[in-house]
């Protein structure tokens, strides 16, 4: 069942998708607390109990981001159950993430700020910790298991969803181009997972 949520929790959510907008509009510089608050229709006293100041809400966007990434990579390793199936499944959620529009926004805005001042990136990212639950916890277990070869799993993660990455993330965001679709969706979640078992499973006999 769908969690109904309060007027506070309603308002909060009204206020970051509003600040999204702000900020994919004039950046972080431009976007102001006063006008953030007519386009989310609430008052500027109702913004700051929310959010402190605006690097506090940003921080929430990166948060979001972030949520929603390790949400879509977040799988539990099944040692009866082979890797090129489970990895499939992690495959197809990272592509159906990279395919939203929302997630796409929110790389940009955080993208462009980053850039631009790396230590509100460091400030906005200190306190996040993307590995646990996701690909990284799945990788060491298979190696513990003795299924794939050691390797550090931070880098081995990233190297997968690298090859998704490629050609289903990085020329949408950053050339506009037309997301893959189905059936080379297909083909770049099954050369992913072939490539990267290829290079590190560690085959039976």
């Amino acid at each position: 069942m769908k969690k109904t949520l309060t007027l506070t929790e309603r308002k909060r959510l009204d206020i970051l998708k509003s600040a999204q907008v702000e900020f994919k509009e004039k950046g972080f510089l431009g976007a102001s607390m006063d006008s953030l608050a007519k386009r989310a229709e609430v008052s500027k006293r109702t913004v700051y109990n929310h959010f402190p100041s605006k690097d506090s809400l940003f921080h929430s966007i990166v948060k979001q981001l972030c949520d929603s990434f390790i949400q879509a990579v977040s799988i539990e390793y099944q040692s009866n159950k082979p890797l090129n199936e489970q990895l499939m499944v992690v495959a197809k959620s990272e592509l159906k993430l990279l395919e939203s529009d929302k997630f796409r926004d929110l790389n940009r805005i955080t993208l462009s700020e980053f850039i631009r001042s790396p230590e509100l990136a460091s400030s906005a990212l200190e306190h996040l910790d993307q590995k646990e639950g996701g690909l990284n916890t799945w990788i060491n277990a298979a190696i513990n298991e003795g299924r794939l070869k050691p390797v550090d799993a931070d880098y081995a993660a990233q190297q997968f969803l690298g090859l998704i990455k490629a050609t289903a993330f990085w020329p949408q965001l950053l050339m506009n181009q037309e997301f893959p679709s189905l059936e080379q969706q297909k083909s770049i979640a099954e050369d992913a997972v072939f490539m990267f078992l290829a290079r590190y499973e560690i085959l039976p006999g």
